[in-house]
């Protein structure tokens, strides 16, 4: 049997890209010109741990900030609510799982 292990880093270029559409379609150019400032979301290499790095340094607006983190958040936890091991996931490394299945 063989595993399979997915991290955020997997997923950075998708969650930028998706929060760059996302300001894009609801005409927030000042967060549109904040994610493209480093260049293009697919040239951008770690593009979520980027965006924050850069939110925290404060280099840009209180606006934009408040717009992109409860997106991020929720879209961060999303990702670790599917991810992460569970005791009843059993492809997603949870022990408890396999152990029903093993004994049944």
């Amino acid at each position: 049997m063989s595993g399979m292990s997915v991290t955020l880093e997997d997923f950075e270029h998708d969650i930028a890209d998706y929060l760059w559409a996302e300001s894009e379609r609801l005409g927030q150019t000042e967060v549109e010109s904040f994610l493209l400032k480093p260049g293009p979301i697919a040239s951008q290499d770690q593009a979520v741990r980027g965006i924050l790095k850069r939110l925290q340094s404060q280099e840009t607006s209180d606006a934009v900030a408040d717009w992109l983190l409860p997106r991020m958040t929720k879209t961060i936890e999303s990702y670790a609510k599917l991810h992460s091991p569970s005791p009843d996931a059993p492809l997603r490394g949870g022990s408890g799982a396999w152990r029903k299945g093993y004994r049944d």
